[in-house]
């Protein structure tokens, strides 16, 4: 499993733990300027998790947050056509938004982590445009070589900048991508030189576990609270002569957690009905999606992800996403959101 084709989705839902805030906390006043349409913004942290909103008033806005350099969070328009990832370690953090790219200035971490991210990107988009052309020449052997030197060139510059930020989300960042890039038990030897915010990280924590656990591959919640576990895929469920409901989620993705409750809806409005639910978290570790289940309520089968391989087979670019296969193990209908899941499963047990 190593697609590079996931990528920016992975660079930009990279994120890191949120520090127990307190009345002595440093503040960080984001300043914006903004030259483009809107009238409104918010910010947000990485589980997309709203922390505060505001209006643009004469082309301006202003947020003020506790300062940190473990966390990463963003700006969004209301229409998310904006994103703009910062770590608030500083006093005062300009941010301009026009109608080309964005700019955030006074924090050189931020710097850091949207220049790697940029970098990353071009050098990947340069070597795919160079590979297609010299496949379209028939030189795919050419074009296999470019690709590779590529991954080797940004695992190497990743390791580096990643031994140069094990504390901050800078390494998160360059972690993640190192993931699809370098051999099993090299992310094992660079994730344990990593610091607590690493450690703590959802999605680097739920692979390393992967890569050193061995047995559990679905967990469910039983009515007294334990949880239990057992070997099992995905391919156990469906096809098996019912309807099967998945969804892929995380317990680090705050619009996952909200979308799971018409999981816990379903699961109980159909199960007696021939409904099954599965859950399928995506790059989790076990101990976030355990206590995921127990705040949620989630008593249905969780189907472990954490290489995103049922992901990849299903070509899931962003959770949550939802998938309802019929009887024979085909697919029904998938991207279904809120109410959307209830009215589908009406026409099927009513």
């Amino acid at each position: 499993m190593k697609q590079l084709r996931i990528i920016p989705t992975l660079l930009i839902a990279a994120a890191a733990s949120l520090a127990t805030a307190c009345s002595s906390t440093p503040k960080c006043t984001i300043h914006g300027v903004v030259t483009s349409q809107l009238d409104s913004v918010w910010l947000y942290d990485m589980e997309m998790n709203p922390i505060d909103s505001c209006a643009v008033k004469d082309g301006a806005f202003t947020f003020t947050t506790d300062q940190s350099t473990t966390l990463v969070c963003g700006i969004m328009s209301k229409d998310q056509s904006i994103r703009i990832p910062l770590i608030p370690n500083v006093k005062d953090i300009q941010v301009t938004i026009g109608d080309g790219p964005a700019s955030v200035t006074g924090s050189p971490l931020t710097e850091e982590y949207t220049s790697l991210q940029q970098w990353l990107l071009q050098q990947y988009n340069d070597a795919s445009e160079k590979a297609m052309g010299l496949i379209t020449d028939g030189k795919s052997g050419e074009a296999a070589a470019v690709m590779e030197e590529m991954r080797k060139t940004l695992a190497d510059h990743c390791k580096e900048v990643y031994l140069n930020h094990l504390e901050d989300p800078v390494g998160i960042q360059a972690m993640n991508f190192l993931i699809d890039v370098v051999p099993d038990e090299e992310f094992i030897d660079l994730y344990k030189q990593g610091g607590g915010l690493i450690k703590n990280d959802a999605k680097l924590g739920g692979y390393y576990e992967h890569l050193t656990l061995s047995g559990t591959t679905v967990i469910q919640l039983q009515a007294d609270g334990t949880v239990t576990e057992k070997e099992g895929t995905l391919d156990d469920y469906i096809g098996q002569g019912k309807y099967v409901l998945a969804d892929f989620w995380a317990s680090w993705c705050g619009p996952c957690k909200d979308e799971a409750l018409f999981g816990v809806k379903a699961y109980n409005d159909y199960k007696d009905k021939g409904l099954v639910v599965l859950g399928i978290p995506v790059k989790d570790k076990i101990d976030g999606t355990k206590k995921a289940m127990a705040d949620l309520g989630i008593y249905y089968p969780q189907i472990l992800d954490p290489r995103q391989d049922l992901a990849n087979r299903f070509d899931v670019q962003s959770i949550p996403h939802l998938f309802l296969f019929n009887p024979d193990g085909q697919v029904v209908q998938h991207g279904m959101r809120g109410e959307e899941i209830d009215a589908l499963l009406k026409t099927i047990f009513q």
